[in-house]
């Protein structure tokens, strides 16, 4: 053995060079750059800060290079090029896949990264280039390079990639300067008026003696899945006795924002404001809540911020469960880092692969920090499981004062079917199925109380979604889409779920809140049961944003008659910006 090399006959000082940057290239993709991206893009979103997960990201990074270069390093000639050839063309594709194509998805869709609304030509043919560039790559490992030419150029395309990793943080510091800085200080900055108050869960589990108005709104509650859901469980709703159920209901809006704001308030978005200036403002001389406060209800709201309010120190001083932030604190670490590493992986896929990878959305993370009020509560998180929990296991206390209480929860997040242009299969049906019933905990739990109270009849409750299934956000609507209401009057109680077709829609909810608990208010508009069934000349609107990174289209819709049929759907304006919607 000669000096300088070792017992497989190669010179491994000339392997240490190209090794060192061939094993940081997919750990610095998957556990450093797009990491620092996705939180920098998203940290509105988030009750953390980059310090709670990014050090221990890196770290797992170091790791994983190491790995990959002590099992490379010492490989045999032939086996080494072979591995060599592979781990950078799958880095190469990593990059490219989580750069450019993945056709629109977004870097936290809300929901699981899927591909659901891409067209099977466009994962064929993503497909089709992860093979090519692999297997040319494997290829030309195999051809003798006795110029080193080959050898090169994969060590110049790993220096490529390597830099483009480091450039892309740098480059999202530069248009996030405050992502170093902690949530709290970093509102503090944005905002001179911001107090660190949360919304909180206190009176989550109280009724009224006296009067209660419950407002469920089940995230992504679309129709066709309330129908699915009854044609295989139809017990799901069995608890419904003095509802009904409107099936020809339309959302005001296509998303959650702005839509809950808009069902909190009943004013529209100006498409002209950002995410920041509508939510700080949309709450301000509203008619509804406010009518609510000034007919002695005791207001409480559990939803999310970003989506339905900006800060807690924003909302109205009537909301009873807004409190200032005792602490935030990341609880568990590793899971966060776990739901972070995860959302970079399948970012990274092949877009075939996405929809069978287990998915994670903004609640996901939330759910790793615990947020404590000083009035002694934790801060209001919307995941199914955690509010179901919160009133299954509470004793309800009953109160003197007349309750509002709209609740906000995740509901049909972890279901995403395209049932307009493809057919639905018999286990997607029963996971929608699954999705209702899981949702419907809540509601029921609440009902349950509510009966043995004996204060179920004088209760009015509503059950809707924000929105319905979004489909496809990169793109106009290529169907109907309804969202789910059921409503039960004040006196009702004892009777069969009934059902309507009436062409009703989220605007009509207040005015039918308003009669139910007979209070009168200025512009009392049109409630749902005074709207007529099959009324071909009753005229609603739809609105729909697309959710592209840098750009947004808004499509307005006029829906007159049944909005069932597509054909009475007519888009009668279009309207650009370039911005993300809810910059």
């Amino acid at each position: 053995m000669t000096k300088g090399k070792i017992k497989f006959g190669f010179d491994i000082k000339k392997r240490i060079l190209p090794v060192i940057i061939l094993s940081i290239c997919a750990p610095l993709i998957l556990y450093v750059a797009i990491p620092f991206e996705i939180y920098a893009n998203n940290m509105d979103e988030f009750l953390f800060s980059l310090s709670d997960f990014f050090v221990w990201c890196v770290l797992f990074g170091f790791l994983l290079a190491a790995v990959i270069a002590c099992g490379v390093i010492f490989l045999p000639e032939k086996a080494y090029r072979i591995v060599y050839a592979l781990i950078l063309s799958v880095s190469l594709m990593l990059f490219l896949q989580g750069t450019f194509l993945n056709f629109g998805i977004n870097s936290l869709s809300g929901d699981k990264l899927g591909s659901a609304s891409i067209h099977i030509g466009l994962k064929i043919l993503d497909l089709f280039i992860w093979i090519v560039v692999i297997a040319a790559a494997v290829v030309l490992s195999l051809i003798k390079d006795t110029k080193g030419i080959i050898t090169i150029i994969a060590v110049i395309l790993s220096i490529v990639i390597v830099a483009t990793q480091i450039i892309n943080p740098l480059t999202n510091t530069i248009n996030h300067p405050n992502v170093f800085l902690s949530r709290i200080n970093r509102l503090e900055k944005e905002n001179s008026n911001f107090k660190n108050e949360v919304v909180t869960c206190e009176n989550l589990t109280s009724v009224s003696g006296n009067r209660n108005i419950f407002y469920f709104v089940i995230d992504r509650f679309d129709e066709y899945f309330a129908e699915t859901a009854y044609e295989k469980r139809p017990d799901i709703y069995d608890n419904l006795d003095g509802f009904t159920w409107f099936k020809d209901n339309l959302s005001l809006y296509g998303h959650t924002y702005p839509s809950v704001a808009y069902m909190l308030t009943e004013h529209p978005l100006d498409l002209k404001n950002s995410r920041k200036e509508h939510l700080d403002n949309v709450y301000v001389g509203n008619n509804t809540l406010s009518v609510l406060n000034d007919n002695g209800y005791s207001v409480n709201l559990y939803t999310q911020d970003y989506y339905a309010y900006n800060t807690a120190c924003t909302l109205p001083d009537y909301v009873k469960n807004v409190s200032v932030a005792k602490r935030f604190e990341t609880t568990r670490p590793m899971e966060l880092t776990r739901c972070m590493l995860n959302t970079a992986t399948i970012r990274c896929l092949p877009l075939f692969l996405k929809d069978v990878a287990y998915g994670v959305n903004s609640n996901t993370f939330n759910e790793c920090v615990t947020c404590v009020g000083e009035n002694g509560y934790d801060g209001y998180l919307t995941e199914n499981d955690t509010v179901y929990k919160q009133a299954a296991e509470a004793t309800f206390a009953k109160s003197d004062d007349k309750n509002f209480s709209f609740i906000h929860i995740e509901g049909c997040h972890d279901v995403y079917v395209d049932y307009i242009t493809k057919p639905i299969s018999d286990r997607q049906k029963n996971e929608i199925t699954a999705s209702v019933e899981n949702s419907f905990r809540v509601v029921n739990e609440y009902i349950r109380v509510l009966k043995e109270n004996n204060l179920y009849k004088d209760a009015t409750i509503i059950i809707t979604g924000d929105h319905p299934a979004p489909i496809n956000d990169t793109s106009a609507p290529e169907g109907a889409k309804l969202t789910a209401l059921f409503f039960k009057r004040s006196g009702y109680d004892g009777t069969p779920l009934a059902q309507s077709d009436a062409p009703v829609a989220h605007e009509n909810i207040w005015p039918a809140i308003m009669e139910s608990e007979n209070i009168t208010r200025d512009n009392e508009g049109t409630g749902l049961f005074e709207i007529s069934e099959n009324d071909p000349n009753r005229e609603r609107k739809y609105i729909w944003h697309t959710y592209v990174s840098n750009q947004c289209d808004e499509y307005i819709y006029s829906v007159k008659g049944s909005g069932r049929n597509f054909d009475n759907w007519e888009l009668v304006e279009r309207n650009h910006i370039d911005r993300f919607i809810m910059d």
